[in-house]
Order: structure tokens, then sequence, then C-alpha cells
């Protein structure tokens, strides 16, 4: 048994892996840091210096995969034919101006480079036509001192009035190690596989807020799972034992009309019932300890009420499917009551496939519920989740898929597990 859970441990490793580089790609790929930066801070209204310092604030500036040394150390964006960075004593090192030029008519580029020694100036050796294109120069400077205060920029001819974006880029000397650790992959996914989820893109510490709403979490997630699986499989016997009776037919009747029912109406009609009206339940909140009992109760009823029509639907099929079997004519044949029949020996067999149905449910557990959470004010993993993406904050949506992904893998081991409990038949191998 220990062999073979190793070994599934082992299978889940490159899973994970697979997860997050997948994840990585559609956040930082698909979805660019640039493209975070305008979400959050604004579409219509940001510009590149402020998106800039939102990336370098979140570790966004840095590069995918390998670090090569150059790092972002301003941005400007301006509407006039020069551009100056003032750098108070700037570091000894090789710098890169990066100068991406939007603008109208024809002209030479000058840059000069200014010091306490003196002003170096020199042109481009071209002629740039930027009637229609960005067009990108990029301009490698060597300090040798800490000197090097100014630089700057001229766009001829100077009617042109040109709008301008320049970066201005430094150099370190990386190690080895520092080349792959200094890169938004390793900051950002690897370290998901030690469970360390760093800061949110609003600055919290996404490990501390996880912890904190676990348990509101749990608190809602476990009793409507624990209560609602005795509910919906005791609920299915009992329609597949008067199968093909009035009493099967309208079950199913009303199950598939419980489940066309969205749980919004639940949600809205219960508060409305059973706040408003009857005043028995809080319509929303939370408080700790047994405090807590009187915002759960509400919650906890109709995420069960709300699973009643499908759980009741796929355990009835299950039920239906085993009461067919060989087995089960054989213990008719021999005279059992119905009732033995249906509670000990086909309950007993149909445990497999309902396992396998208990761990898509796990993952659910600790990511919480994103609608019950919402609606009743509940700060558990799941309004933590919603808030996270109508915030558009991807570090914490990241985390919340990784989890989820960790939680899922897990519990497909405790199912295979689970299954050599209830069928003496399955081994481990």
């Amino acid at each position: 048994m220990i062999a073979y859970i190793v070994r599934r441990i082992l299978y889940a490793i490159p899973i994970l892996i697979g997860v997050n580089i997948l994840t990585f790609i559609l956040f930082f790929f698909v979805n660019t840091p640039d493209d975070m930066a305008r979400a959050y801070l604004g579409e219509k209204r940001v510009t590149e210096e402020q998106a800039a310092n939102w990336k370098r604030e979140r570790d966004y500036h840095f590069p995918n995969f390998y670090n090569d040394g150059w790092t972002e150390v301003t941005v400007r964006q301006v509407a006039t034919d020069t551009v100056s960075f003032d750098q108070s004593a700037m570091p000894q090192g090789t710098y890169r101006l990066v100068l991406d030029v939007r603008a109208e008519g024809e002209g030479a580029l000058y840059v000069s480079v200014s010091n306490k020694t003196g002003t170096t100036s020199f042109v481009s050796p071209w002629t740039i036509n930027i009637a229609t294109n960005r067009h990108e120069r990029v301009f490698e400077l060597r300090s040798t001192t800490d000197s090097l205060n100014t630089l700057s920029f001229t766009l001829a001819p100077e009617e042109t009035n040109p709008l301008v974006v320049t970066r201005l880029d430094r150099k370190d000397d990386l190690s080895v190690s520092e080349a792959f650790t200094k890169t938004i992959f390793w900051r950002r996914s690897v370290q998901f596989l030690l469970f360390e989820f760093g800061k949110a893109d609003d600055g919290r510490n996404i490990g501390d807020e996880i912890s904190r709403r676990i348990g509101p979490s749990l608190s809602i997630t476990i009793p409507i799972f624990l209560i609602g699986l005795v509910t919906y499989i005791f609920f299915a016997m009992l329609v597949a034992f008067y199968r093909g009776t009035y009493l099967d037919g309208w079950g199913v009747v009303l199950a598939v009309f419980l489940m066309s029912v969205s749980i919004l109406f639940y949600v809205i009609g219960a508060q409305w019932l059973f706040g408003k009206i009857l005043r028995l339940a809080p319509v929303s909140g939370y408080d700790t300890g047994q405090h807590a009992l009187k915002f759960v109760v509400l919650p906890i009823v109709i995420g069960i009420i709300g699973g009643v029509g499908q759980g009741v639907r796929w355990y009835r099929t299950i039920f239906l499917e085993e009461i067919g079997q060989d087995y089960v004519r054989t213990a008719r044949a021999k005279g059992l009551p119905e009732s033995i029949v249906l509670f000990r020996h086909t309950l007993k067999n149909a445990m497999v496939p309902i396992l396998t149905g208990v761990v898509v449910s796990i993952p659910f557990l600790f990511i919480g519920s994103l609608v019950l959470e919402s609606f009743f004010a509940i700060p558990g993993m799941g309004s933590f989740m919603l808030e996270a993406i109508q915030r558009q904050d991807f570090a914490i949506v990241q985390a919340m898929v990784f989890l989820g992904a960790f939680m899922y893998v897990v519990g497909l081991i405790l199912t295979d597990i689970s299954y050599t409990l209830v069928d003496p038949r399955i081994k481990f191998s």
C-alpha cells in the first residue's frame, strides 16, 4: 500500500507541474503583464509609466523564464520632443536606453549623455520615417563612475511634437541561479509547488488569506457535502426501491424540476422568506466559534436543497444499474427481503461509482461556494476567488487554480485507496 501511494504521489508531481506551466502560459503569454496592468489600473486612463511601476512593484517586470540581467529602471511617456531621465547617483554599470517613437514626419534622432565632466552627444546613423509604425531604437551606455545623472534625447525636426515612449534599463551581473530565479515563472509559479503563494496584486499575503478564509468555507461546504451525500443516497434508494411506481415517476419529475431551478432562486427566496419575513436567520455576515452557527444554517440548507435534484438522479441511475446485476437476482432467489437486497447488497456494490462521483466534490470543499459565500457575505475561499476575479487580481486567481488542481489530485489518490476498503477484489498494484 505504501509503495502504491508513493508511486501515485510521484505520478501527481508532473501533473501539477503541467497544470502550473499551463496556467502560467495563460496568465503571462495570452494575457501579458501589460494587459494585467491596464486591466487593474484602468484601460483608458493608465499611462506606460504607471503600468511599468505597477509591474515593478509586483515583480512582473522580470523576464518570463530566463533573466539575461536587463531590468527596467524607469519608463517615460511624453508628448514633447525631448525626454530626460534624472537619476541621482546612478551606480556603475551598463545602461540601455530604449526609444519607442510614435509620430509623423522624418527626422534624425539625437541622444546626449550628461555627467559631471561634460556632455557627449551623438546622432543616430539613420534618418527614420515614423509616419505609420512604432520604431524602437536601442542605445547601450556604459557608466564607469557613479556620476551619470542625466540622460536625454531630442527628436528632430522640433516642430513635429511626437508621442514618445522610452525605457531605461540597467544590466546586472547575475549568477547562473539568479538568471532563473529572478523571473516571473520562478516567483509566480514554481514556488506554488512549495505552497508559497506570495502576495496578491493588491499587496495582501495570499497564504495568510487562505488560512484565514478556509475555516468559514469548510463550515459551509463540509455539512453540505456530508448531509447532502446521505440525503441524496437515501432518496435515490427510496425511488429505486419503488421503481416503476408512481413514487418513482413523480420522484424523477421532481428531481428534474429541482435541477432546472437556478440556485439563485433558492438563495433569494430563502433570504426573503426566512430572513426578511420570518426573521429566523440573518441574511448576511459571519462570526467565529459557536456564534457562526446562526450564519451558516441557511446557506447549508440552501446548498443541500440546490443539489437534491442532481444528486438523486445520479445515485438512482447507479442503483438501478446494480439492481439488474446477477448477484441481486441470486439474493432474491434465496428469498431475501427486498430491503436487505437493496440496502445491504446493492448499496455496498454501488460504493465504487459513488466514490468516483464524490472525488469531484473534494476541491469544492476547500475552494468554497462562490454563490453562497457572495450572497451571504461569508468571508470564505469562494468569496475570495470571486473578489479576485472582479478586481482582476491575477495572482490570487492563479494561486486558487493551482490549489484546486492539488486538491483534485489528492482526492483521486484518496478515492483509489477507498476502493480497496469497499471492494476486496481491488488490489494495490
